[in-house]
């Protein structure tokens, strides 16, 4: 296998056998000196052995040059090679690891430019990190598209700000390097004024820049964590600083509970009489257990933590997991942390305004938060799903007129799945009875509605009885029918029964692919979780650096286990 040129300079950092290092680094030198005698003059080692997964393997495991050659050396030795025949030095490893990274990254892009490829959703999300070569923070943007469920880092650029100018600027390049902007047909985004400024968000900016219109589609999980963040902070009051100082001290005082002397909720009589339908909520969380795939850990515990607050038992029995990280920036550990503190609210003590709060939190967690949440990925459920919450929030009023309240002007505000193109969604759902779904289809033949042309319609939080009992076909109009446009769905199945909808093949195809739009921006986030693992590690070229992502992004997805038939796979 080729290579750069394997030869060393004397200043390189070896651990080689073909002859005497000259490296300062007496750890270096004497490492596998049992077996050779670096005082003897030797041939320098010729046979090249990295490999693209090799590589690969190594940047997944965060392996700098220095360790990697005192891995590689230990290992070709405990497989019995000849290590003098082997090329093992620092400049030969860096380049060989230069050398692949590029190839792969180039790969990577080769096989995407490949793809027959529509209904692009691209997704962004941005964070402030430290710049590669020096201590000043700057913006980087994750930019990841989806399509056909399948997903495709398209790089995490640094932006001079996180404006929406800027945003939009970094986002088309991208698109424009991977020939991909006339395939693109929805943004998913958290919902900042940076993104959804009228006249300077990066979404319309981006819109001008394609010259066609979008379909958007913001993160729900955003959304619902901006409803229970507006709740808590009016309940508890807001935090000056990064942390939650009630939550600060839970942390710290957690060692010191007995995990054994839990209390359920629901011994709470106020808890008791604030959920009536206590095996409804219960039936809920177990279902989603058994049937939900959660792409993160906490997802689990907080649907755990839901049937041990009822007074059930998880499907993996009863178990507390250490309380993690509760900064601003993961609104979830607010709804985590309630739970858990009201679970063991008889060891941890709490002010009476502080134990009156966080049980009302729970309650609100427990009777509609939770729900919303683990459905939120769900696109085909969006439309129907707000449009009952913000009925439920109306609602809410008769067992908390403040949290009613403060969440439901929240909400009013983030509306954007009961828009007449986004509303379309809903000829999909399930939830959806056939006879509203008859009357959707009428609607859409109908003339065109005021709302017609908005990405969002707006709601008078004072005005919201309007909306009580309101069935999600008069959110659909003539404009709807711009939903089956852009994603070339055949809408011939219309003409049929909603009964008869499923029999039909442009249904079904219109189903997988309203199915496979994502309307949460997930993946964006972990694509800057992924930027800050590797911020400082590995390179400081950012050229190389964006070539690590990718082939980090694609081992991690090629190898999700360790299992030796999972290993074995090409890269």
């Amino acid at each position: 296998m080729e290579c750069y040129d394997s030869s060393s300079s004397p200043e390189d950092d070896v651990i080689s056998v073909g002859e005497p290092s000259t490296s300062k680094d007496p750890e270096l030198v004497n490492v596998g000196s049992t077996d050779y005698d670096v005082t003897k003059s030797r041939k320098r080692g010729k046979k090249e052995w990295m490999t693209p997964k090799l590589v690969a393997t190594l940047d997944a495991c965060k392996v700098s040059e220095r360790d990697a050659i005192r891995i590689l050396f230990a290992t070709a030795e405990a497989l019995g090679h000849d290590v003098s025949e082997l090329i093992i030095n620092r400049n030969s490893i860096s380049r060989c690891r230069k050398h692949w990274r590029k190839n792969l990254g180039e790969d990577f892009y080769k096989k995407f430019s490949d793809l027959d490829l529509d209904n692009i959703t691209v997704h962004w999300d941005g964070k402030m990190l430290p710049a590669l070569t020096s201590k000043e923070k700057i913006d980087r943007l994750s930019v990841i598209i989806d399509y056909s469920e399948q997903e495709q880092l398209l790089g995490i650029p640094s932006i001079p700000s996180g404006s929406g100018e800027n945003q939009a600027d970094a986002i088309f390049q991208l698109l424009e390097k991977w020939q991909i902007k006339e395939n693109v047909q929805a943004f998913s985004f958290d919902t900042t004024a940076s993104n959804t400024g009228r006249y300077q968000g990066c979404c319309v900016l981006l819109e001008q820049k394609l010259e066609r219109d979008i379909l958007y589609l913001p993160c729900r999980h955003h959304i619902y964590e901006i409803i229970l963040k507006t709740a808590f902070d009016s309940t508890m009051g807001q935090s000056s600083g990064p942390n939650v100082q009630i939550f600060n001290k839970f942390q710290e005082s957690w060692s010191k509970l007995n995990k054994e002397e839990f209390t359920s909720g629901v011994t709470d009589e106020y808890v008791k009489e604030s959920l009536p339908n206590i095996d409804d909520l219960l039936n809920f969380a177990m279902t989603n257990l058994k049937e939900g795939k959660h792409p993160r850990e906490d997802y689990r515990e907080l649907l755990e933590l839901m049937i041990i607050f009822l007074g059930g038992i998880p499907l993996r029995g009863i178990s507390f997991r250490i309380p993690g990280a509760f900064h601003h920036a993961r609104w979830m550990s607010k709804a985590i942390y309630c739970l858990k503190i009201f679970i063991f609210r008889n060891q941890f003590f709490l002010s009476h305004d502080d134990l009156n709060g966080i049980k009302n939190i729970c309650i609100f967690i427990v009777r509609l938060y939770v729900k919303a949440w683990i459905r939120s990925p769900f696109a085909t459920e969006a439309p129907l799903q707000d449009l009952q919450f913000l009925g439920d929030l109306y609602l809410y009023k008769d067992i908390n007129e403040h949290i009613s309240r403060v969440a439901l002007l929240k909400f009013c505000n983030h509306l954007w799945y009961l828009s007449p193109e986004a509303s379309a969604l809903a000829f999909f759902d399930n939830n959806v009875p056939d006879e509203t779904k008859i009357l959707m289809v009428q609607a859409m033949t109908s003339c065109e509605s005021e709302d017609d042309n908005v990405k969002k319609i707006s709601v008078d939080p004072k005005n919201v009885t309007r909306y009580l009992g309101v069935g999600i076909e008069n959110f659909i109009s003539k404009n709807s029918r711009r939903f089956f446009d852009r994603l070339s769905i055949n809408t011939e199945f219309l003409e049929k029964h909603p009964s008869e909808w499923i029999k039909n093949d442009n249904f079904r195809k219109g189903l997988q692919i309203a199915k496979n739009l994502k309307v949460v921006n997930d993946a964006a986030e972990r694509g800057v979780k992924l930027m800050q693992d590797y911020n400082n590690l590995l390179t400081t070229d950012e050229e190389e650096k964006q070539f690590i992502l990718q082939i980090v992004r694609e081992y991690r997805s090629k190898y999700p286990n360790v299992a030796k038939s999972t290993l074995s796979k090409n890269l």
